[in-house]
């Protein structure tokens, strides 16, 4: 039997999305791969810690991403970046661990105050993005838990997510027109 080439449907997929993607996980059997592509789409992207939102259960992270699906062929110092959203809908819990600092949601609006000692302006670089062990206990009702993980400091935001109707999107950010974006976004 042969097994599929995971990196070759990466690339096939989206190296001809000149305007960015727009990539949204599936709750179904397809969850699992689904996260495994999200990873490597948002690989190394970095943000500050001052633009993440949280309102009514939605987690909007503004990121600076790496275009890694340009990579094939391409040497890493010439990946090209462009601004993207990180996004997920129906978030029940959240909470962040970095270096003895612990911040837990529910919660609405900025992720952290201007006095605190990791300030807004704090930039983080995503170096894991993977399905939490609580997941596990999806089948009882738990829901289903992402967990972010980078650096500096080995920061984790976990997310809890409703057990139904649920989304987990990345989309960029095109720097042409509307309309361009729209017909050329994959």
């Amino acid at each position: 039997m042969k097994q599929p080439d995971f990196k070759s449907l990466f690339f096939d997929t989206f190296k001809e999305c000149p305007a960015g993607i727009h990539y949204k996980v599936r709750s179904d059997s397809n969850f699992q791969h689904d996260m495994h592509f999200l990873y490597s789409l948002v690989k190394d992207a970095s943000f500050a810690l001052g633009s993440v939102k949280h309102d009514k259960q939605t987690l909007v992270i503004p990121l600076r991403r790496q275009r890694w699906e340009w990579r094939e062929g391409t040497p890493p110092s010439n990946l090209i970046e462009i601004n993207s959203e990180l996004r997920f809908t129906r978030v029940k819990k959240i909470e962040w661990i970095a270096s003895q600092v612990m911040r837990g949601a529910p919660f609405e609006g900025i992720f952290f105050e201007a006095d605190d000692a990791v300030t807004s302006s704090t930039r983080c670089e995503i170096d894991g993005l993977f399905i939490g062990e609580s997941s596990n206990a999806a089948a009882r009702n738990a829901g289903v838990e992402i967990v972010i993980a980078g650096y500096p400091g080995r920061w984790q935001l976990r997310i809890g997510l409703a057990q139904e109707a649920w989304s987990v999107s990345v989309k960029d950010v095109p720097a042409i027109s509307t309309d361009e974006a729209v017909e050329s976004s994959c």
